[in-house]
């Protein structure tokens, strides 16, 4: 099958750190410890234990527009030809942030040279909130999806091993799907699995899917993974 891409949002949860010894000066850098904290094992994609998931904290919201001009830019006009940019909410308890998500900076030394990168491409950095520490974050990335459709209802994920998109029948928020989550992985077998809420904008329409992270999984567990997120929800309607 053909490759298909489209755009939506990741919403999910997340440890993070404060990363200031391999910032610009005065500006605010985090980073994701665990980018997926609900899988328990040793399978993790490179992109997990590289500095790939960087959030570079700017003075104010840029467009999703202006973040992919300034990083093809940049792609063409610096060493950083892998660059995967995206734009970023990010809340931690009545604080919000807006972010530019890097994925594919080679080493942590490389991040303050791509920080001006960006500057040079007319972005501003918001000063420290705090200079160290862990972080509590609800985020919410803009980006491109590019998969493989393997079942009516399921999708490959081209760039990163061990993920899938499973479409969910209901509409979700994030208070929903992370208390139909933690339901699901109690009433079935082996919950080792990462789950994060993925909406898709396809054929004028909004779906959102599971978007699931789990090494050696095969169709028949991502469809039990389905029916039981659509067998939580109709209980709650009942």
């Amino acid at each position: 099958m053909k490759n298909l891409e489209y755009v939506g949002s990741v919403t999910k949860e997340e440890q993070m750190e404060i990363l200031s010894d391999f910032a610009l000066p005065k500006t605010f850098v985090l980073h994701i410890i665990n980018p997926f904290p609900g899988f328990h094992g040793d399978t993790l994609p490179e992109s997990a234990t590289k500095p790939d998931n960087i959030f570079f904290i700017t003075d104010k919201s840029y467009s999703w527009e202006k973040i992919i001009r300034a990083t093809n830019k940049i792609k063409a006009n610096s060493p950083y030809k892998n660059l995967d940019a995206s734009f970023a909410t990010l809340m931690t308890g009545k604080n919000k942030f807006f972010s530019i998500r890097v994925h594919n900076i080679p080493t942590y030394n490389d991040i303050p040279v791509v920080m001006e990168n960006y500057a040079e491409q007319g972005f501003g950095f918001l000063k420290p909130y705090k200079k160290s520490g862990i972080l509590d974050m609800s985020i919410k990335l803009t980006k491109f999806f590019e998969v493989e459709q393997i079942h009516d209802a399921i999708f490959k994920d081209m760039k990163r091993n061990h993920m899938f998109y499973v479409r969910l029948d209901d509409e979700y928020n994030w208070n929903l799907f992370k208390k139909t989550t933690f339901a699901v992985k109690d009433n079935i077998n082996n919950r080792n699995f990462d789950a994060a809420l993925v909406t898709l904008f396809q054929n004028e329409n909004v779906v959102d899917y599971i978007r699931i992270f789990k090494p050696g999984v095969d169709i028949d567990y991502l469809l039990k993974i389905k029916e039981k997120y659509a067998d939580f929800v109709r209980s709650l309607q009942m």
